[in-house]
């Protein structure tokens, strides 16, 4: 089991208060965390923290002690809007383009393009052009293409905020497909629409607790602000 942490985590935009002053939180490989937090509280900064796009002020993020900038590769990351991570002209070229860019031959990169293919439901598109897509078989590409990496920990960045109910259903069950394999952790403002949980998280002013089930009921149906 490999684990993701962040330990006493600063970081802030320029001149600005602080985001995150002393934010902790561990993802562990095999597991699924839920976030939530209000619009604007910082879940998307937080990401990219993790995913070592930003560095913090203070702290640090670290794979089993090792520091995240020297193990990029191994946490991926998909966004609200998949249009963003679009860039081959082709579902197939898509998931084959970063093994491609890092020099893998066409031997080795084929069986786990063709694999992936099925395991997300893509083979039928495969020569079709990602903009052609609806938007969650578009998620369901970049997801895919991520997992070509054979990443240890997935970041989802409230990634059916633009799906309808049929594309969030595709989505969530792709997710299921593969959370045995790596570590993930789901952002999202409402708590409601989330993947089935291990754990579930507040982030709340900066800093992150744990939330019980009833806890986040209680939440949903009362409409309290987080």
């Amino acid at each position: 089991m490999a684990e993701l942490t962040a330990s006493d985590l600063r970081f802030a935009f320029g001149q600005r208060p602080a985001l995150f002053d002393g934010l902790n939180v561990t993802v562990r490989t095999g597991e699924t965390v839920v976030l939530w937090g209000e619009n604007a509280s910082g879940k998307t900064t937080l990401l990219r923290l993790l995913a070592g796009m930003l560095e913090p002020l203070r702290g640090a993020v670290r794979i089993d002690g090792t520091p995240i900038a020297e193990q990029r590769g191994r946490v991926g990351i998909l966004f609200q809007n998949p249009d963003h991570q679009m860039i081959a002209p082709t579902v197939e070229e898509e998931i084959a383009l970063g093994l491609e860019l890092r020099g893998t031959p066409p031997e080795v990169m084929q069986p786990v393009v063709e694999n992936l293919l099925g395991r997300f439901g893509l083979e039928q598109m495969r020569s079709r052009s990602p903009e052609s897509l609806s938007g969650g078989q578009k998620q369901r590409v970049a997801l895919a293409a991520i997992m070509a990496f054979r990443p240890l920990f997935l970041l989802f960045d409230e990634p059916d905020s633009y799906l309808d109910a049929p594309s969030r259903r595709d989505l969530l069950a792709a997710v299921e497909e593969i959370r045995s394999e790596v570590g993930m952790l789901w952002t999202t403002p409402n708590p409601r629409r989330r993947p089935r949980a291990d754990r579930l998280l507040l982030l709340e002013r900066g800093q992150i607790r744990e939330l019980s089930e009833s806890e986040l009921t209680a939440h949903a149906q009362t409409g309290v602000s987080a």
